[in-house]
């Protein structure tokens, strides 16, 4: 080259860098890495002037990098990015850890004391002008308000919980999700005195969109083990909460104990409030309010929630409930509690009209200790409150005494904190101030973009109860934040003790977010909201919803949400999903992700997961080649926690998914879940050990068309589980066949699906013709190694192996 080009080349690919370092000075030129001997020039101090001199440079058209020495920068401000800041496609702007170093930038300020002794092993100290927060770091480690019962960190999800109690006389407090077949629950009954009593029952149902409208002669009750007696004139109340009562039998029955027992005989749903046992002829319950009964007669009532046994894979107990009280067991909840500035109570609800999938975060007006009743304001709730419902009383004072704990007198303006073990003078204490740490913002009709973000740890922020995570909300926010922002890069940045997402964009699209580590968040990890063309990939995703529990891993929610890859992500112990698309765009792919213990505190979820709502879309989004393993799907109102949850769930109605060369394993509901929608493809896949089925094939609303299921092998090693469950369907609208089925143990499936009762039945409405019922052969099931050897059955309908060495961070 000639030295004009020479020149040329060097000019094209010029750039300006700009230092900060904690050390450094806002007065300087920042174009040092490090002061100057004479002292008068060096590094920048902030990133606020960092980004003011960038604008100051950025109109000669050059790449422009921020290159941050390690160290702690505690900030009180965000770094708020417009159009004014954006680079361009071939001149970027950078901000990048300085090379080998780990600048950290911390959400908040440090207190430094004095820390004064007070009783009880407790330290306090001046806050200063510091606002309210809701978050503390001792060390980098997050602590916990003070609370009760005490957070157990042996036992987080079910130690550290009072539940809410039966009221007296409670009706609403019934039991659901007893549809299935055998289902049964027995109950210790006195009774006053020989007779004819009349049965009648308080229930709610809606079977019609389930093919019934009526539900006489599928269930029936059983004294003392004795003959069934039918339960007859059960028809659909107009909803599962709309609770009605109906005469439904007759019991001759003795004075004394008896043990009676409802059971579901033929399957389909009732739930159930109430049972009325009377001699009055003329007695009619219209509402919870009873009449009296006439002189001489007798009345036993029996509460659903009230067996003493019962049998029910997917039964839960609450029902109705109420948005602004709850019960709660005498002697639990000191009524001072209330009287404190601020308390909060944190439930986990589960009404009817909910669907056991969150938190809500609640302010404490009342304890009634007369009636054992507990009144909550604050935000309107999202769902009832119910028998049974876990929770625990936050930010009280009095409650302040377990190390780790702590408790902000925001009026007074003082921290009190339980240190534990080896704090000392010199412990880094962080008070949260921000959110946000970064936000990139496009004004309206203008664009922002080409930021690059490497190499940084951001930690230490705050979330606040307005977050729109409570109820079915996914959330809105995250510690960098992109609204409308395209073509930026969030790359190899760690995330830790954060208050919201760690990246939600909004809006634009076409970022890259790949090689962050993020966990210990109180919210998820990434957030689309109707962004496109992004890809989320080789990220370590861990530890999440630690305050919010409806939240995932990667998230894409919105019509706009499409044409997304989220790819080779390590994901796990997520409270909810690791992966979900909700409502999203079209043609997003989830590939080569490794995803392990999820759902720790949700059900009725998937590990993957997707709602669309929208009967007509064909979403054209793939799913392949991911391990899915241990979903599980949790209920805190029963005995039997791992209540359901499925590896990958198409919710609603979902459609044009396909779905292929995935290894789901060991979840409570099954491997996979087709809810109502058509045209997805589920090929090539291996499913193993759902508790209680290996597939539902569901056919919501007669949903189901072009649905295809082969090629697919399922080994579970419970004989009791089922293999599929769903309503009836026909093979023109899913067809089933070339998989491989296999049980140990027993010569053929279980199934209640297709409107088949048995295997023959099955294969007689014209399923599963080419099947085999055999041993797919794995090569070392015990270690969770599912590559099928290769004399492997499956092979021989067409199955093609799974490369695993590919899946997970590369």
């Amino acid at each position: 080259l000639t030295a004009l080009a020479l020149a040329a080349c060097t000019l094209a690919y010029a750039e300006t860098t700009f230092y900060v370092a904690t050390n450094g000075n806002d007065n300087w030129s920042g174009t040092l890495p490090a002061p100057n001997d004479a002292g008068d020039d060096g590094p920048f101090a902030s990133l606020l002037r960092a980004r003011d001199a960038v604008r100051e440079v950025k109109a000669q058209g050059e790449p422009v990098t921020v290159r941050i020495r390690g160290g702690r920068y505690y900030l009180t401000e965000t770094l708020t990015l417009g159009p004014e800041d954006s680079g361009a496609e071939d001149a970027p702007v950078t901000w990048a850890a300085f090379e080998g170093e780990t600048p950290e930038l911390i959400g908040g300020s440090r207190i430094e004391g004095p820390w004064r002794e007070e009783a009880g092993g407790v330290l306090s100290a001046g806050i200063g002008d510091r606002s309210v927060f809701r978050q503390l770091f001792v060390d980098g480690q997050r602590m916990i308000r003070a609370r009760f019962p005490d957070f157990d960190p042996d036992n987080p999800y079910r130690g550290g919980f009072m539940y809410a109690a039966k009221g007296i006389g409670s009706f609403g407090a019934s039991v659901g999700n007893i549809h299935n077949r055998g289902d049964w629950m027995d109950y210790d009954v006195t009774v006053p005195a020989d007779g004819e009593y009349l049965v009648w029952v308080r229930y709610g149902a809606l079977n019609e969109p389930h093919g019934r409208t009526d539900m006489k002669g599928r269930t029936a009750l059983f004294v003392d083990g004795g003959e069934a007696t039918p339960l007859m004139n059960l028809p659909d109340t107009g909803g599962w909460s709309a609770d009605k009562w109906s005469r439904s039998a007759m019991l001759t029955l003795t004075a004394g104990a008896h043990r009676i027992r409802w059971q579901n005989l033929e399957g389909g749903g009732l739930n159930l409030d109430a049972f009325a046992l009377c001699t009055d002829a003329d007695w009619t319950p219209v509402t919870e309010d009873l009449p009296p009964v006439a002189e001489g007669a007798h009345l036993v009532i029996i509460q659903a929630e009230d067996c003493v046994a019962f049998e029910g894979k997917q039964l839960s107990m609450g029902g109705a409930g109420d948005k602004h009280r709850f019960y709660c067991k005498p002697g639990t909840m000191d009524p001072a509690w209330a009287d404190a500035p601020d308390a909060e109570l944190h439930i986990f609800p589960s009404g009817r009209t909910s669907c056991r999938a969150f938190k809500e975060i609640l302010s404490l007006e009342s304890v009634d200790e007369a009636t054992n009743t507990v009144t909550v304001g604050g935000a309107e709730c999202k769902s009832n409150l119910c028998q049974s419902d876990r929770f625990f009383v936050e930010n009280v004072r009095e409650l302040l005494d377990a190390p780790g704990e702590w408790y902000l007198d925001a009026d007074a303006g003082r921290l009190y904190l339980m240190p534990g073990e080896g704090f000392g003078d010199d412990a880094e204490v962080v008070a949260p101030a921000l959110e946000r740490i970064v936000e990139i913002i496009a004004g309206e009709g203008e664009t922002v973009g080409h930021l690059r973000f490497e190499g940084l740890t951001l930690r230490c922020t705050d979330y606040s109860p307005e977050d729109n995570n409570a109820g079915y909300g996914m959330g809105s926010d995250g510690v960098i934040r992109l609204e409308g922002a395209t073509d930026c890069r969030i790359v190899g940045c760690v995330f830790t003790g954060i208050g919201k997402y760690a990246v939600c964009a909004s809006g634009g699209g076409g970022h890259l977010i790949s090689r962050n580590e993020i966990g210990q968040s109180a919210s998820g990890g990434v957030l689309l909201l109707d962004s496109a063309g992004n890809e989320v990939s080789n990220n370590r995703i861990h530890d999440c919803g630690l305050v919010y529990k409806h939240i995932g891993g990667v998230v894409m929610q919105g019509e706009g949400a499409g044409d997304n890859l989220v790819s080779h992500n390590y994901i796990h112990d997520m409270t909810r999903y690791a992966i979900t698309m909700k409502n999203a765009g079209l043609r997003n792919t989830v590939e080569f992700n490794w995803i392990e213990r999820t759902n720790l505190e949700t059900y009725d979820t998937g590990a993957i997961e997707v709602t669309q709502h929208d009967r007509e879309v064909r979403s054209g989004s793939i799913i392949r080649n991911n391990i899915v393993g241990n979903t599980v799907g949790y209920s805190s109102r029963l005995e039997k926690p791992h209540l359901g949850a499925w590896g990958i769930y198409l919710d609603s109605y979902a459609s044009g998914y396909t779905v292929t060369n995935n290894i789901c394993y060991r979840s409570p509901f099954g491997g996979i879940m087709f809810q109502g929608g058509h045209g997805n493809v589920v090929t090539n896949n291996i499913f193993v050990d759902g508790a209680q089925r290996q597939g539902a094939l569901s056919n919501f609303r007669d949903g189901f068309a072009d649905n295809v299921l082969e090629r697919n092998v399922f080994y579970y090693t419970n004989p009791e589980a089922l293999l599929f469950s769903g309503r009836p369907f026909t093979p023109d609208v899913m067809r089933v066949d070339n998989n491989v089925y296999y049980c140990p143990g027993i010569e053929e499936p279980v199934i209640r699906a297709g409107g088949a009762a048995t295997w023959q039945q099955w294969l007689e409405l014209g399923f599963d013709a080419n099947s085999v019922i055999a041993d797919p052969m794995f090569v070392d099931a015990e270690n969770d190694d599912y590559t099928l050897a290769p004399d492997s059955p499956a092979f021989a309908l067409g199955f093609e192996p799974i490369d695993i060495g590919r899946i997970g961070v590369d």
